[in-house]
């Protein structure tokens, strides 16, 4: 059986991890140092004399952690509303309701597109004087056309876990919004089985978000968790975003196979294709099917291919 979701290790080699076991360091340390600057510079396309990252346990935690610096540093700006909103869409992980309910905001949710992204003009609407954010997931690897958020200055929180490392028309996911976060989970492009990384370009941002890092050794009483990733977690993800190019080569050269061998159901489905943005990074071949998907995905488990129902809806 094709499984649904399998981690990608094939770049993973034991060196670091003997690196990481010899120098008998097992909590946050250089290892967890490396792998922010490596992130940085291989998925982000940039330096960190000009983005900043901080690598943590979970996709959720990160989420969290950005929401919770953007309120205190709104706070400090001297804004002090009770209930504040984030914008998010429909369809997404549960992870992004769960993280602005933990920083006291009020979700917003807007509808999706066909392709399953946030439909931006219906975001773009949706903001208020309330609004904290808007939360973005490029989902599937199909980056989102951020233009028409970021003319409106509300912070534009990057969701990047299916779509690390794409290259656009507008620039280097993750890099455009205010704050981009990725996970690590074990089903993800990057993954140490749990884990997390959120990074900026805006050092007021990234400072509150260390000091949220920092639950112990505090000389005040704010807010603080015990969020840091260990070493042995960044000595599994280190070889992965060093070899991080062919990993995403790999996934388009199948996605290409898929559609040149699908090509004649084109009448029958609807194939995925790159974005207007021109770029791409396949996370996931997602097709859409006129009845049933019950049907499709019965006959791809009889061919030994393993497929999943992606949506659950509320009871």
């Amino acid at each position: 059986m094709i499984p649904h979701s399998r981690p990608t290790l094939e770049n993973v080699n034991l060196h670091t991890w003997g690196e990481m076991l010899e120098s008998g360091h097992l909590a946050r340390g250089v290892f967890c140092e490396r792998l922010e600057t490596l992130f940085i510079e291989k998925i982000l396309g940039t330096t960190p004399d000009s983005f900043r990252a901080r690598s943590v346990q979970s996709g959720t935690q990160a989420l969290q952690l950005g929401l919770w610096a953007l309120k205190l540093l709104r706070e400090k700006d001297g804004d002090t509303s009770e209930t504040l909103e984030v914008i998010a869409p429909t369809l997404a992980c549960g992870a992004l309701v769960q993280a602005i309910r933990a920083v006291g905001a009020k979700p917003v949710l807007c509808d999706t597109t066909m392709d399953g992204n946030l439909d931006v003009d219906q975001a773009v609407s949706a903001i208020t004087p309330k609004t904290l954010a808007v939360l973005v997931p490029h989902l599937y690897g199909k980056p989102i056309d951020l233009g028409p958020l970021l003319e409106t200055g509300v912070p534009i929180f990057e969701d990047c876990a299916q779509t690390l490392g794409v290259e656009t028309d507008q620039g280097r996911v993750g890099t455009m919004g205010r704050l981009m976060m990725s996970s690590f989970y074990a089903t993800k492009p990057i993954c140490t089985g749990q884990g997390g990384i959120v990074a900026t370009a805006d050092v007021d941002l990234m400072n509150e978000i260390e000091l949220l890092c920092r639950y112990d050794g505090r000389d005040d009483s704010g807010p603080g968790w015990n969020a840091n990733l260990p070493d042995w977690s960044a000595a599994l993800a280190i070889p992965q975003i060093e070899h991080f190019d062919q990993s995403l080569a790999r996934r388009k050269a199948i996605a290409e196979f898929y559609s040149e061998s699908m090509g004649d159901l084109s009448d029958r489905i609807v194939l995925p294709e790159a974005t207007a943005l021109g770029a791409h990074a396949w996370y996931r071949y997602v097709v859409l099917v006129p009845n049933d998907s019950s049907q499709w995905s019965e006959r791809l488990h009889s061919l030994g291919v393993e497929a999943k129902r992606p949506v659950f809806l509320p009871q």
